[in-house]
C-alpha cells in the first residue's frame, strides 16, 4: 500500500493547487483523478476563460492542460484515469481504494482532501441522445441547426447556453425556468418572449416541456457534489448535499479530512476561489504535521540552554 502525507481526490483547480502547495511545503501528496488529465471541469470548456487574472486568451481546455503540465513537472504523484471506489479509516489515517483501467490498488495517508468537484444536476431526468444534461463539449459539439430546443433552468448556465444554441442557428430556443437567478447582463439581452417563468412538466418520452414539443431538451439545473465513494463515512453535509467545512481550515466533520472547491461550495465557485481553497487546506495540513517538530525543537533549545547555563 503506497503511503503519502495526504491523498487528494480530484485534480481540478482546487486539488491541483492543494497538491502544488503541499509539494512546495516539502510534503508528499498524491492526486487521484478519474479523467486522463488534470484540470477538472475546465477540460469540458471550449470557451475562453477570461476570469483568471494572469491567464490571457486561453480556453478552458487550455487552462486545464497548463495545470496538468505544471503539476506533472513538479513530480507530484498522480493516479490518472482512476476512480475512488471507497474511503475508510485505518490505524494510520485513511485508506483509499482505487481502480483504474489496468488494476486496483489502495493508498494510505493521515490526511485526506476531497476535491472531487461537481457534476451537472439532472432533476431526475435521464440523459439521452436528445436530452442533454449540463454544459460543456456536449453542447459545443452538437448540431442545433434548424432544431427546436427547450432550455431548462433559470441560472447563468441556462441563459448563457441559450445564447450559444441560438448562435448555432437553432430554429427556436425557449427557456423554461421555475425561478430566475441569472445575471443582469443576460436578462437585458435575452428576449422576454423566449422565457417562461413558473412550474412546468417535462415528458422525456414525448419530448415535451409544458405541453410544447421540442427536438432537443437541454437541462441546466446547477450542480451536485461528486461524492459517491464516501458511502462508508458519515460526513456532515448541507441541505443540498455539499460538504460542511470549517471556514478557517476547510476541515470537515471528520478530523483530518478536508473538503475544498466546489464539492464544499465554500466560496463562489470558480477556478480562482477553488485554487485559494486548496491553499487553505494545504497550510492547515502542514501546520498539523509540523506541530510536533516545532515542539521537539523548542524542547531541544531549552535543553541546550540549560546545559549552557550549567
Amino acid at each position: 500500500m503506497a503511503a503519502f502525507d495526504a491523498i487528494i481526490v480530484g485534480g481540478g483547480p482546487a486539488g491541483a493547487s492543494c497538491a502544488l502547495w503541499l509539494k512546495q511545503l516539502q510534503l508528499r501528496a498524491c492526486i487521484v483523478e478519474r479523467r486522463p488529465g488534470l484540470g477538472g471541469l475546465q477540460n469540458e470548456s471550449v470557451s475562453r476563460n477570461d476570469w483568471i487574472a494572469p491567464v490571457v486568451g486561453l480556453r478552458g481546455e487550455e487552462v486545464a492542460h497548463s495545470m496538468h503540465i505544471n503539476i506533472v513537472s513538479h513530480g507530484i504523484a498522480c493516479r490518472l484515469g482512476t476512480s475512488v471506489e471507497s474511503v475508510t479509516t485505518g490505524a494510520d489515517g485513511f485508506v483509499v481504494d482505487i481502480a483504474g483501467a489496468a488494476c486496483k490498488d489502495s493508498l494510505s495517508a493521515p490526511y485526506l482532501v476531497l476535491a472531487s468537484g461537481v457534476r451537472p444536476a439532472n432533476g431526475g431526468l435521464r440523459a439521452s441522445p436528445n436530452l442533454i444534461v449540463g454544459p460543456g463539449k456536449q453542447i459545443a459539439e452538437r448540431d442545433f441547426h434548424g432544431k427546436s430546443v427547450a432550455v431548462l433552468g433559470g441560472g447563468d448556465n441556462a441563459f448563457e447556453n441559450y445564447e450559444f444554441i441560438r448562435a448555432k442557428k437553432a430554429a427556436k430556443v425557449h427557456i423554461h425556468a421555475r425561478s430566475i437567478g441569472a445575471r443582469r447582463e443576460f436578462l437585458e439581452r435575452i428576449p422576454v418572449e423566449d422565457v417562461s417563468v413558473g412550474p412546468y412538466e417535462v415528458d422525456p418520452d414525448k419530448m415535451t416541456v409544458a405541453g410544447q414539443p421540442y427536438d432537443i431538451i437541454a437541462v441546466f439545473y446547477g450542480w451536485t457534489p461528486s461524492l459517491e465513494f464516501m458511502h462508508d463515512l458519515d460526513l456532515a453535509r448541507d441541505a443540498k448535499g455539499f460538504v460542511v467545512t470549517d471556514r478557517g481550515t476547510a476541515e470537515t466533520s471528520i478530523p483530518n479530512l478536508f473538503a475544498i472547491g466546489e464539492v464544499a461550495q465554500r466560496m463562489h465557485p470558480c477556478c480562482v476561489t477553488s485554487m485559494a481553497d486548496g491553499v487553505v487546506a494545504a497550510k492547515a495540513i502542514q501546520r498539523r504535521i509540523e506541530a510536533g517538530s516545532q515542539e521537539a525543537f523548542i524542547r531541544a533549545v531549552r535543553s541546550a540552554n540549560r546545559l549552557c547555563v550549567g
